[in-house]
């Protein structure tokens, strides 16, 4: 009995502080980051199908990604600037991915071509998420 009182007093600490914590999730980042994941990675390896089968998903993703709320972090004012380099490559981003798309389809490009676009988006993303981390950074900072 004198144990699960202490666990249940614990488990309330935890829920009243994890209430005032906030968590540094971007829901569309990481679904993003599934897809990109899902079709580059076996591109790498000379495995086509996934980004020719799945390349409107990309689409998708990076559209959600472009419409998505921030998180909070991102309201610093410090983050003024971050914002607006995000906002231009998350454009950068959904443009990518409909050339992808629109190449997967035409079905007249090389495996080469087709890894090509998929290491730009790739790297596209890659700067977003080095953006992200940035506000992140300035979240702790006064």
């Amino acid at each position: 009995m004198k144990y699960l009182f202490s666990s249940l007093a614990l488990v309330f600490v935890f829920i009243a502080f994890s209430s005032f914590v906030q968590i540094d999730v971007w829901e569309e980042l990481e679904v993003f980051h599934q897809a990109i994941a899902l079709t580059f990675h076996p591109a790498e390896d000379g495995d086509f199908e996934p980004v020719k089968n799945d390349s409107d998903e990309l689409v998708e993703a990076a559209e959600n990604l472009l419409n998505s709320k921030l998180p909070a972090y991102f309201e610093k004012n410090e983050t003024q600037k971050l914002k607006t380099e995000l906002q231009n490559t998350l454009q950068k981003l959904v443009k990518q991915s409909k050339d992808l798309h629109t190449l997967v389809q035409e079905k007249k490009m090389t495996d080469q071509q087709l890894l090509a676009q998929l290491n730009n988006l790739h790297s596209t993303y890659h700067h977003i998420e080095e953006l992200n981390n940035k506000a992140k950074k300035w979240r702790v900072k006064k």
